[in-house]
């Protein structure tokens, strides 16, 4: 079985959670090495952030060459506790004459590899966002159970086993692919089970998809060459 399959079965137990407002019981005995992954990735992500200036001003350039939007720009979600957050992205949409908005090649790119998102780390390192959490949603997407239930209990993240399960980003839910009670499930299922071989499991899936997912671009790219 693989990392992916595993935390997808782990995540969609046969007891459904129930639709009320929830308090994951296995986050409460392990909350001190949740707290401390939480410090230790703001500390990782230090360490990361002057190869993300790097890509970025590798990207930049590049979203210049595509799109007439400007080259980074921040979106409201919603972080812990249901406040605001601002989330960095590279611009991967071009407004046509119309105004409708279309994925440019570079958004075509990094999108499925979720690239766009490295700038998050930025937000890791302030303690806005961790490693490991539920993906930050537009407010429009979720209610006052989700809000409740997952992120009074944690801060939104870039790895979680529902990205496992539905793909990186929050398309599964924006298209119907997902349900919020679905969501729920997933997000608690991550708290209940946390720990540094779950997450380390997470992160190699994560990996894994990535990999698979820009072979697969790489693949089709040289298919429409020929």
């Amino acid at each position: 079985m693989s990392a992916a399959e595993g935390l997808h079965d782990a995540a969609l137990s046969p007891e459904p959670y129930a639709t009320s407002v929830l308090a994951p019981s296995g986050l409460a005995s392990n909350k001190s090495l949740h707290s401390f992954g939480s410090v230790f990735g703001r500390f990782i992500a230090l360490l990361l952030a002057p190869f993300v200036l790097l890509a970025s001003a590798l990207f930049i350039p590049l979203i210049l060459l595509s799109s007439n939007e400007s080259p980074i720009w921040r979106q409201k979600r919603v972080g812990y506790r249901g406040n605001d957050i601002r989330i960095p992205k590279f611009s991967t949409m071009n407004a046509a004459p119309s105004g409708e908005l279309r994925e440019t090649w570079f958004g075509r790119f990094v999108r499925p590899t979720g690239l766009d998102e490295i700038l998050q780390v930025f937000l890791i390192v302030k303690g806005d966002m961790q490693w490991f959490g539920p993906r930050p949603l537009l407010r429009k997407d979720l209610n006052e159970l989700y809000i409740n239930s997952v992120l009074s209990h944690t801060r939104p993240g870039l790895f979680s086993s529902r990205s496992l399960a539905t793909g990186i980003g929050n398309r599964a839910l924006q298209e119907g692919g997902i349900s919020m009670a679905e969501m729920i499930r997933y997000d608690l299922s991550d708290l209940e089970k946390w720990s540094f071989p779950y997450a380390s499991r997470m992160l190699l899936g994560t990996l894994a998809m990535v990999v698979r997912v820009g072979m697969k671009l790489v693949r089709s790219r040289a298919g429409r060459a020929t």
